[in-house]
């Protein structure tokens, strides 16, 4: 394959500031190193090769080395399936039922899932034709051809994968047999990624939102049925006056399947956070991986009322690895191999149950959102002992979700509705790149300033009592739990402070 180098196309955002959030008890995606070959670590900055894949107009950096002399993945080794980690994707999709979907032709094929999350970069499971059908990116990065649209992170790709990855040459059909190749839940559903978080996973309010509301716009030409948010805002305002919550209500009222990660914060703290507290979407907690059906003890507990809706397996799930992202950088042990690292927590689960959205809509493509949520909580494995304020309805079930009846599913919960106060320019908005992949569509122009919401401006509206411009969204998080039992800021990490 020829790889044409190419500038990427991003537009500087304007009037933007960008504040650091805190990860506090809320903790990200974990890691355990293992395994004992050497990592080549991608080349940051301005001067790492943007290399396009084979695909027009779709720049991403180099994170497998094919620009330094090398050919690129070798073909692996058989392996046995009793030989792989409990969390590898592998055990995953038995342990939800997905290869079975696999075996009668569900795969996903048709439906395209939005993550908005960090970027995601075309790594080897990612980088297959059409696998990736557009990116976005509202990201401080977007000015830059070095990290533009692509994740500087990890935490996006890693759940991208696990959603829709297929390794070339896998073959979901017959895939039990070939324990050694990737597959997502997914493996034949499209991404569309929505960058709105840098490399150290920073965003604001408004990106996010923002993002939302750009899949919403372009969620019918894109035929995206499923939004993944793993994202943990911290704010516990009532669901009907939250901004974020009305954006990702705005999204299900569209058609779009809404997936969040429940949160991380165990017994801490009692109740859901945004955008899981809004009662309408799904709310995913952290399911044990392996044969034991129980709940992680440090998956997120609701209020008795609104509790997380089903758990999926989110215990050291192995996924796709971006070389010299930070997470690849910074929490090493999460090292599984050159492709390949863990992660654990509710960012994962919610990455697992999207992947089973896009089965059931490829299955049932009349489905609603409510539909699909009826399904999955209709059909879930109960968790013997378990409390429902942390299990939900219990483990997702593929087969029994497939086959539930949905009648009488339409939810009539009270609609979010923020107030607004101090508008905000214009220029403050999020500008978006764009790039689109997808043959036979074309964009009306490079970028996307801003809709409307709901016939006013929803950047004007407040984010937990303070206005968007200058407040700072401190204990928001990308919900995972940790890179390798660590939390993201000032928490002990293998009995060493970091952050």
């Amino acid at each position: 394959m020829t790889h044409a180098m190419q500038p990427a196309i991003a537009l500087a955002r304007s009037g933007s500031t960008y504040v650091e959030f805190e990860a506090g008890n809320e903790q990200d995606t974990m890691v355990e190193r293992g395994g004992g070959r050497n990592r080549r670590p991608l080349r940051w900055g301005v001067a790492a090769a943007a290399l396009a894949l084979g695909v027009s107009g779709f720049v991403v950096l180099d994170p497998l080395g094919l620009n330094d002399g090398e050919s690129g993945p070798v073909a692996e080794a058989p392996v046995a399936a009793e030989d792989l980690a409990p969390g590898s994707m592998y055990h995953v999709v038995d342990q939800v039922g997905a290869r079975a979907l696999w075996q009668q032709g569900i795969t996903g094929s048709g439906v395209n899932v939005a993550v908005i999350d960090t970027g995601v970069t075309p790594v080897e499971s990612l980088a297959g034709d059409g696998k990736i059908v557009a990116v976005a990116d509202l990201s401080s990065e977007a000015g830059s051809p070095a990290t533009a649209f692509v994740d500087s992170n990890g935490h996006g790709t890693h759940l991208a994968a696990i959603i829709a990855g297929r390794e070339p040459g896998a073959n979901p059909v017959d895939s039990a047999a070939h324990p050694e190749t990737f597959l997502g839940v997914a493996p034949d559903a499209g991404i569309v990624s929505v960058k709105v978080a840098d490399r150290a996973g920073d965003t604001r309010p408004i990106d996010v939102i923002g993002g939302i509301d750009w899949v919403v716009e372009n969620a019918a030409e894109l035929d995206i049925r499923v939004l993944n948010l793993a994202f943990d805002s911290g704010s516990r305002v009532d669901y009907t006056d939250d901004a974020l919550s009305a954006a990702v209500e705005r999204a299900w009222k569209a058609g779009i399947t809404v997936v969040t990660a429940a949160g991380n914060n165990g017994d801490e703290l009692v109740g859901l956070a945004s955008p899981a507290s809004n009662p309408y979407v799904i709310a995913v907690g952290g399911a044990l991986t392996g044969d034991q059906l129980g709940v992680a003890d440090w998956s997120a507990l609701g209020d008795g009322e609104r509790n997380p809706d089903v758990v999926a397996p989110s215990v050291s799930i192995e996924s796709a690895r971006v070389a010299g992202s930070d997470a690849d950088l910074n929490h090493p042990t999460g090292y599984v191999d050159p492709e390949t690292f863990k992660g654990t927590g509710s960012s994962q689960g919610a990455a697992v149950t999207a992947g089973l959205a896009a089965l059931l809509l490829q299955e049932h493509p009349e489905w609603t959102p409510d539909d699909v949520k009826a399904a999955l909580t209709r059909s879930a494995t109960p968790i013997p002992g378990a409390d429902p304020s942390r299990a939900g309805a219990g483990l997702v079930d593929a087969v029994g979700a497939a086959e539930a009846d949905v009648s009488g599913a339409a939810q009539t919960f009270a609609a979010a509705a923020p107030q607004g106060v101090d508008a905000q320019p214009a220029d403050a908005r999020p500008v978006v790149a764009v790039q689109n992949l997808a043959p036979g569509i074309e964009w009306a122009g490079a970028t996307w300033s801003g809709a409307t919401w709901s016939g006013a401006t929803w950047s004007g509206a407040t984010w937990s009592g303070a206005t968007w411009s200058g407040a700072t969204w401190s204990g928001a998080t990308w919900s995972g739990a940790t890179w390798s039992g660590a939390t993201w800021s000032g928490a002990t990490w293998s009995g060493a402070t970091w952050s």
